[in-house]
């Protein structure tokens, strides 16, 4: 394929694209191209995998082709070396920085979980403070128990007609940064799972005139560095690190993400030595090739391709208005909510007037019409668009949510208690909780207890108690709604029937 060989193409990219970079460079793809060449050589394997590219026939063949056996390799001589680059690896992820406005980025094989991880390690030690949202992942609670750093959470606020939390404001990031000068890092989440963003730029001017690193929870927002009419990115704000699941909307794949880097504050060789700690030494050789061809596709296509995925979801936003029943969310509604931004990307659809919670019809879609979404609660539904979505999946929604309204929908307003969850108080550290002595007590017994787990929805997957914290009596009503509901929730004991608490007394547990 020829990629803009004109004067004229080359500047309408430069123009739409949030900075300058050089097409030429971008072109090309090391790593997919050192891969094909190993391919081509056709070797005769005595290494691992041993499937010895093909070498057997197992039941994956039904499924996949058996050409996925043929082009798994491991690490041999001319693919470099993940966690050591220095050849077609490192010329990748140097591509992928500039393509993105950072000094270095790095390939994440395990989602941004692992760069999340990196970047609290990178900056936290024992003891040391990090200010972040009380709605993070739970890959940050995990890193907070690797690191043994301290959290001092700002407890966002939840929209009690959608159960959606918030963004913070930047009065709010000030207000915790002003009260804990000794903090060694913020933790931002831009943009949220329903894409609601902060000021950014702001917060991070604001967090780096005190000395405070600026980390990026970006795993939601990789698409934001291809189309110039979406928020600001973390690398255009300053922020110092930020992780980017570029298989979320980058079109890479599933498990393959982006570190990316670009601070005074913030020693590369620390990020290095964050990152052998935690990364496998056997990564997988298609999962680094998907993102070597995403940064491609995204540079040359992506501003085309993603604005199409905001026409999809603006089209689909005008005509599930009209269908009783269904109500969908934009950019003034979550701006009004103290958001800064929005991503335009995301179909955020309340239900209104229906006898169904937001479960169920995830549930219907399902099994029913076969369209899976990416998110359910109890009064509103996530469909996301990107940039493999279609015209036509439109029209399957549509007549979905219309067969549904004809079904569920009843002219007077469903009675409906609002719930009003706010998280717990930490009595310990998520790492002295964590290691603490454990006693299994019944859901029904556990109140007042100090948590040793962390127990979740999922989807998204952010933690409605954490190690430390003490188990109230929302928690429990809340755990006891979603049990009956039959929502997944990821608890160390099945069906959340019991709670792991901290057997010893707080006060006797040496920190």
């Amino acid at each position: 394929m020829v990629y803009f060989t004109t004067r004229n193409v080359v500047f309408s990219i430069k123009k739409n694209m949030k900075h300058d970079i050089d097409l030429k460079k971008q072109a090309k793809t090391p790593y997919l191209d050192n891969y094909q060449k190993y391919l081509d050589g056709k070797y005769t394997a005595f290494d691992v995998p041993g499937h010895h590219q093909g070498g057997i026939r197992t039941p994956f063949d039904k499924v996949f082709s058996h050409i996925i056996y043929e082009k798994d390799i491991n690490c041999p001589e001319g693919m470099d070396n993940l966690l050591h680059p220095h050849e077609c690896i490192k010329e990748a992820q140097e591509l992928y920085a500039l393509a993105t406005n950072a000094q270095y980025a790095k390939f994440l094989v395990n989602g941004s979980t692992s760069g999340i991880l990196v970047m609290l390690l990178t900056v936290l030690k024992a003891h040391d403070k990090i200010i972040l949202p009380r709605n993070v992942h739970k890959s940050v609670i995990n890193g907070l128990i690797l690191a043994g750093a301290i959290p001092e959470f700002i407890m966002p606020q939840v929209d009690k007609e959608t159960e959606i939390v918030n963004q913070i404001s930047f009065d709010e990031w000030k207000n915790a940064i002003d009260n804990n000068l000794d903090a060694k890092a913020i933790f931002i989440i831009n943009p949220t799972y329903f894409g609601a963003t902060c000021d950014l730029k702001k917060i991070v001017e604001y967090a780096h005139s005190k000395n405070i690193v600026v980390l990026v929870d970006e795993a939601h927002g990789s698409h934001f560095y291809f189309n110039s009419t979406l928020p600001i990115t973390a690398m255009d704000a300053n922020a110092d690190m930020a992780t980017l699941s570029i298989h979320k909307t980058g079109g890479s794949l599933t498990q393959s993400s982006l570190l990316l880097i670009k601070s005074s504050l913030v020693d590369i060789e620390d990020v290095n030595n964050a990152f052998n700690l935690i990364t496998t030494t056997s990564p997988s050789n298609i999962l680094l090739a998907s993102l070597d061809a995403s940064r491609k596709f995204l540079v040359f296509k992506g501003e085309k391709e993603i604005q199409k995925a905001i026409n999809l979801c603006s089209k689909a936003k005008q005509i599930i208005n009209k269908i009783d029943g269904f109500k969908v969310l934009d950019k003034e509604y979550f701006v009004n909510q103290g958001s800064y931004d929005y991503d335009r990307t995301k179909l955020v659809i309340r239900l209104e007037k229906l006898v169904l919670n937001g479960f169920q019809v995830y549930k219907i879609l399902q099994k029913q019409y076969h369209i899976q979404i990416e998110l359910a609660e109890t009064n509103v539904l996530l469909c996301l668009f990107t940039i493999g979505s279609k015209e036509e999946d439109i029209k399957v929604l549509v007549n979905a949510l219309k067969d549904i309204s004809s079904l569920y929908y009843q002219e007077r307003k469903r009675e409906r208690k609002l719930q009003t969850f706010n998280f717990s108080k930490a009595l310990l550290r998520p790492r002295v909780a964590y290691q603490a002595k454990e006693e299994k007590v019944e859901l029904s017994e556990s109140l007042g207890h100090i948590s040793k787990e962390m127990i979740m929805i999922y989807p998204p997957g952010i933690p409605l108690i954490i190690p430390g914290e003490i188990i109230t009596k929302e928690i429990l009503k809340q755990l006891d709604i979603y049990r009956k509901k039959k929502v997944n929730i990821i608890s160390k004991y099945k069906n959340c029937d019991y709670i792991s608490c901290v057997t010893e007394n707080k006060d006797e547990i040496k920190d």
